[in-house]
């Protein structure tokens, strides 16, 4: 058998362009099937909008204690406001060559499952009351959810390579920094790859790196004789008997996962995995609680962002396995 990236990845991107319509309505319906069960990102703040009252601690400003409310009590209370300023987000699918392979004629591919994942996450987003943008050239960014299919377009003209055009991203100062892709490139340009994620930590940029993966990625169901084929159909591997090279293959995908984990972990960003033959929704909520979290708490590491105490930077029920 020969297992290639894709067989035509510019064909494969095409179609996924052309399939966009209906890739934004799966993504609306996966954030609908969530956001009820989720809380609104309210943050401690200046603002008009009343959220709730608090007892006094001492050390707190007294131009903030609510005499009303103190009167009808034997404390005295502090009255506190919603922050409505929107924080901003940028939404990075990669979607490199090695992208649109898929194992299975069932299973999706790893582009389109990114997409429904990105476009579902900035939908929520965006209904938060945030800032939603992309690296596209025109680094278009967002504020209505009826905007969502001109950011979905944006996000198909990404730049496709960390390693080549990462150095040249320039979020902002105290945003927060999502990129998604099956991060291939740590294979051949690893040094260059890692320090163009931790350029995109810098200026107390928060972030998260979500590894999308096919599940023949993870455990290779291959017999026999296998091809390994680059993205332009040329032979990189041939293997006689795949069962010879097991071990070998389960070794490298470890150290690739590895790679990632790191890169995310020297930017104390988030790093999670999907895997493309399982549903969508986890790994969304994921990513929407694991953002709400470093907005909402309110202890800093120094970076603007809140500490998180966690041995790992896998999300949870999303530990590697050796």
């Amino acid at each position: 058998m020969a297992l290639n990236a894709v067989h035509d990845h510019v064909a494969a991107a095409r179609a996924l362009a052309a399939r966009l319509p209906q890739l934004i309505d799966e993504s609306r319906r996966t954030a609908i099937s969530l956001r009820g069960g989720l809380h609104g990102n309210r943050k401690v703040g200046p603002g008009s909008d009343f959220w709730q009252f608090r007892p006094y601690i001492p050390g707190d400003p007294t131009n903030q204690i609510d005499w009303r409310r103190s009167a009808r009590s034997d404390h005295t209370f502090i009255r506190q406001t919603e922050w409505q300023a929107s924080h901003n987000y940028w939404i990075w699918p990669v979607l490199s060559p090695s992208m649109y392979w898929s194992s299975h004629r069932d299973i999706p591919s790893k582009a389109e499952r990114t997409l429904i994942i990105s476009i579902a996450l900035a939908d929520l987003l965006i209904r938060n009351g945030e800032t939603v943008g992309t690296f596209d050239g025109e680094r278009t960014r967002v504020t209505s959810a009826e905007h969502l299919e001109k950011l979905a377009h944006a996000m198909l003209a990404a730049p496709q390579s960390i390693a080549e055009q990462g150095m040249n991203m320039h979020p902002g100062r105290k945003h927060s920094v999502l990129l998604l892709g099956d991060f291939l490139e740590f294979a051949d340009h690893r040094d260059q790859t890692r320090n163009a994620i931790r350029q995109l930590g810098q200026y107390q940029n928060d972030g998260a790196l979500v590894h999308i993966l096919d599940p023949a990625e993870i455990s290779p169901p291959f017999q026999g004789r296998v091809n390994f084929l680059d993205s332009q159909d040329n032979l990189i591997f041939k293997s006689e008997k795949f069962e010879d090279i097991a071990e070998g293959f389960k070794q490298r995908a470890q150290k690739w996962r590895a790679d990632v984990r790191d890169a995310a972990r020297q930017n104390d960003w988030l790093c999670d995995r999907h895997i493309t033959s399982e549903s969508a929704s986890p790994t969304l909520l994921a990513l929407y609680q694991h953002l709400s979290e470093r907005q909402n708490q309110s202890g800093s590491n120094g970076r603007g962002r809140p500490t998180l105490n966690r041995p790992t930077h896998d999300a949870p029920n999303r530990q590697e396995t050796s």
